[in-house]
């Protein structure tokens, strides 16, 4: 694309600039919206999952005349438990995020739109955070001496593996089925829309700032 191009582009930007910012704060809106009810659902629906699991578990423990199957009632109520636990203390801030959104006086200030653009980044950086790998560790923790209970100290290492292997699947279900609302938002947001003779043109800018130098990028 030629300079004039590029010049024509950033003016129509300055003057449909309002239409695209009024646009860009109605998504990310949403998207907050989203984030929080996502997050509500899953806290919700996991709470439900470990507590029902660890009473059911408890249950069956009092009732069942095997030892075998009283053993491992009793392993699965404290693995729930601990699900229960972590779900009740390490829940998505999505909910904060759009509540702190929803307190800002003027939504369609440059500063408040800043405001919204840093608490989707931190919910993003949150979301990147609860999946990584790291995120599973104490799932293999609690799993791995789970199976070791069962398979060693029980003399049962089939069932133990067994136990192990379901309860990294919980685990797995567990991360992935997290808000990734932000991270979506992010990936397919441009920061402004150019609309024209029925088509919209995204447009895309990037800061550069170092200790020596700075520099704006504007990619469409």
């Amino acid at each position: 694309m030629t300079h004039r191009y590029r010049l024509i582009a950033v003016l129509a930007l300055l003057l449909l600039g309002p239409a695209a910012h009024a646009q860009a704060t109605r998504e990310a809106a949403s998207a907050l919206r989203s984030g929080a009810d996502q997050a509500r659902y899953w806290q919700w629906g996991w709470s439900a999952f470990y507590g029902g699991s660890s009473a059911y578990s408890l249950v069956h423990a009092r009732d069942t005349d095997d030892p075998e199957e009283r053993y491992d009632d009793y392993i699965n109520a404290t693995k729930a438990a601990l699900g229960l636990a972590g779900t009740l203390l390490f829940a998505p801030s999505h909910g904060d995020a759009y509540r702190e959104y929803q307190a800002l006086d003027d939504k369609d200030t440059p500063e408040a739109r800043a405001a919204t653009r840093i608490l989707i980044a931190g919910l993003a950086e949150e979301e990147a955070r609860q999946r990584a790998w790291q995120s599973r560790l104490g799932g293999l923790i609690v799993n791995g001496l789970a199976g070791l209970a069962i398979g060693v100290e029980d003399n049962r290492p089939g069932d133990g593996w067994v136990n192990f292997a379901t309860g990294m699947l919980t685990t797995e279900l567990n991360v992935r089925t997290r808000p990734d609302t932000a991270t979506h938002f992010l990936e397919r947001q441009p920061d402004f829309r150019l609309k024209a003779n029925g088509a919209t043109l995204p447009i895309y800018v990037d800061w550069a700032v170092g200790p020596m130098f700075a520099g704006l990028e504007i990619r469409f």
